[in-house]
């Protein structure tokens, strides 16, 4: 399988409002081929979800995947999950502030404020109607990519733009000196 083409940041489609999916859609074969491909290319970039504005298509669908990894070991994990049509409902009123990147913004990392919990409604693959409540890194990572269906991205969201580093700082900095909580 081939990696798609990824959108990076100053394109305009990571700008603009994603279009809702017909449900009927996720029956054909060109949008079930599109979710295997956007899974193949968050995987082979070592991402944990990517919205389909990412790969050029400025449509309402996400995939998401969360692993425990070397520096997520505490993250609760999230087998492959398609988002559809996504719209938040709740959100806690605590804030936590952590790291984030971004496969739109490769080799670059700042801490974001986000909710610590949020409840989310959307549709599955199959098109069935689900609602999740989700918390911490998986709600981070929910939060995140929502944004892309929405034109914003994670360094909007950031207060303090001087925590914007490039990966290897971030490595040398944040992850050594014990600041990486989640990420």
């Amino acid at each position: 399988m081939k990696k798609l083409r990824r959108t990076y940041f100053g394109n305009p489609i990571l700008r603009r409002k994603a279009k809702k999916v017909a449900l009927v859609d996720l029956r054909k074969s060109a949008t079930k081929e599109m979710v295997k491909q956007m899974f193949f290319t968050m995987r082979r970039e070592l991402g944990v979800g990517l919205a389909a504005p990412q790969v050029g298509r400025p449509i309402q669908l996400v995939v998401v995947e969360i692993k425990k990894t070397k520096i997520r070991p505490h993250v609760r994990p999230l087998g492959p999950t398609v988002v559809v049509n996504p719209k938040i409902t709740s959100v806690s009123k605590k804030i936590a502030d952590d790291w984030e990147g971004c496969l739109s913004f490769p080799g670059v990392r700042g801490m974001v404020p986000r909710h610590e919990s949020i409840t989310v409604e959307y549709y599955d693959r199959m098109g069935a109607k689900k609602r999740i409540v989700l918390r911490g890194f998986q709600a981070r990572v929910f939060q995140h990519e929502i944004d892309h269906l929405n034109g914003i991205l994670y360094t909007d969201r950031m207060t303090d733009m001087k925590t914007l580093m490039t990966a290897d700082e971030f490595k040398k900095r944040a992850v050594k000196k014990g600041g990486l909580k989640s990420r």
